[in-house]
């Protein structure tokens, strides 16, 4: 008899279990749109996974550019397109015109970024030929570090400072064929 008393008690504090979880009240929403976390809230996706940025500023080569090459003040222009994995990740493509020198290069690579808004600083490394007048195209590394500011309404124009140093391979012992840029970026991400 205890025993058909226990298994019947077991099975309905089984059946109450269920039913109670079912009569909790629902979570609250209080707060700006699209900041709510937990039971009944939102979680934080951007709606951009492309953004499209316009880079331009100093490139100073370390060595002075070979004979026959293009004359110019030391600055470049590029532009940048990027797949957002998430707001920590990157993936850039690239390209810049160094105006000294005649210089372009064509890169991708990852960027990994801080959590922060509206300022966030990041680090990457892109790969790619760099094409050099008179010496011709060879392989490169552009390590970069910089910082970006999200503005707007909803945090799409990017505007951005960063540093970045392209070493054409096979590196001279003395690094006389890299380029040293500090470049401004204005962007938007849609």
């Amino acid at each position: 008899m205890k025993r058909h008393a226990s298994m019947w008690g077991t099975l309905a504090l089984l059946a109450v279990v269920p039913l109670s979880a079912g009569a909790q009240e629902r979570g609250r929403t209080d707060g700006p749109e699209g900041s709510e976390y937990g039971k009944g809230g939102y979680s934080r996706q951007r709606d951009g996974r492309f953004s499209l940025q316009f880079d331009w500023g100093a490139a100073v080569n370390q060595e002075s550019p070979p004979p026959g090459a293009p004359e110019g003040p030391p600055l470049f222009l590029g532009a940048t397109a990027s797949f957002w994995g998430d707001d920590w990740f990157q993936l850039d493509f690239s390209g810049a015109y160094v105006l000294d020198g005649g210089r372009l290069d064509l890169l991708v690579g990852p960027r990994f970024r801080t959590y922060g808004y509206p300022l966030s600083l990041y680090a990457g490394l892109k790969a790619g030929a760099i094409f050099i007048p008179e010496i011709g195209t060879r392989f490169g590394l552009s390590p970069q570090v910089g910082a970006d500011l999200m503005m707007g309404d909803r945090e799409n124009i990017l505007l951005g400072l960063s540093y970045a140093l392209d070493i054409p391979l096979p590196a001279e012992a003395d690094g006389g064929s890299n380029t040293h840029r500090v470049f401004m970026s204005l962007g938007y991400r849609f």
